[in-house]
């Protein structure tokens, strides 16, 4: 199930960003401690770290809280050797070949999970819109472990207690993924936080009247798992107490057989959230915003 949820994500970061203008990244050089991991941060959402997969060092891993489980390409896989078992991976609109597999440690600073298990698949499709190689997506099965922090103003994130913010809301475990709740156009749906989704995105048929505004289809790129997209403006969109108005935002179909529990995808960078801190033990969100 949980690569149901996985391949719903990754797929739409692919698709969006495939057209775009070339890719920039940023890095912050000089993590001082294990518990700071510097990140390259490339069309101002997607975060790109450094790390290993057991004896395989200095990989360039997607962070994506919206992806569960691990995935790595199979190239790492060869490279450890791994006993691969194939499996069909369900997409937006059908089923990929992939395979499942247990790397015996894969390492993010101070975070290290062991004999953890991952999907393979092929993630040549990323190399449309980045610059960087990835050779793995790393999700909230490895991030979760401890509470985090990232930082989009000084490309890092950090592991451990997290500090107080402006705003602060409860989020929900479902099937390994962070869910809040929000308002959108006055109804009240549930989204998944998704670090690796380059908008707001709203499933068709979301409960509540009228949840999004009238919008133009756009169809994208005839690749795995294409899909027909609507761009929009949200009348109004609140988390908690914080109130961000008017939103564009993404419309697309709702795959019901994709098994997905939410009405769809909430991206903070997209929000100007400049910091969001995470804290699956105490079921919380916080953030702040651009001053």
């Amino acid at each position: 199930m949980r690569g149901r949820f996985f391949w719903l994500l990754v797929v739409w970061t692919g698709l969006t960003v495939a057209g775009q203008s070339a890719a920039w990244g940023y890095r912050n050089s000089d993590p001082s401690r294990k518990n700071k991991v510097a990140f390259e941060l490339y069309r101002d959402y997607l975060i790109v770290v450094r790390g290993s997969a057991d004896t395989v060092k200095g990989l360039n891993f997607l962070l994506d809280t919206g992806a569960s489980p691990t995935v790595l390409d199979p190239r790492v896989a060869r490279k450890l050797h791994l006993e691969v078992t194939a499996t069909d991976i369900a997409i937006l609109n059908g089923n990929v070949q992939g395979g499942r597999s247990t790397v015996p440690s894969l390492e993010l600073g101070s975070l290290r999970r062991d004999n953890l298990p991952v999907l393979i698949e092929d993630l040549s499709f990323l190399q449309q819109a980045l610059p960087a190689q990835i050779d793995g997506i790393v999700g909230l099965d490895v991030l979760g472990q401890s509470a985090f922090v990232v930082d989009y103003a000084s490309r890092e994130i950090r592991f451990g207690p997290t500090p107080s913010m402006p705003f602060s809301i409860p989020l929900q475990i479902r099937d390994g993924l962070a869910i809040v709740k929000a308002t959108v156009n006055h109804a009240t749906v549930h989204l998944l936080l998704d670090t690796g989704a380059p908008s707001l995105i709203v499933f068709e048929e979301t409960p509540g009247p009228q949840v999004y505004s009238n919008g133009s289809p756009r169809a994208t790129s005839k690749t795995i798992g294409a899909s027909e997209r609507k761009q929009v403006r949200l009348n109004s969109f609140t988390l908690g107490d914080k109130d961000f108005g008017h939103q564009p935002a993404f419309v697309i179909p709702n795959y019901r057989d994709a098994g997905h529990d939410f009405d769809g995808l909430m991206s903070p960078a997209a929000l100007g959230i400049t910091r969001v801190a995470i804290d699956l033990s105490r079921g919380t969100l916080a953030f702040a915003l651009e001053q």
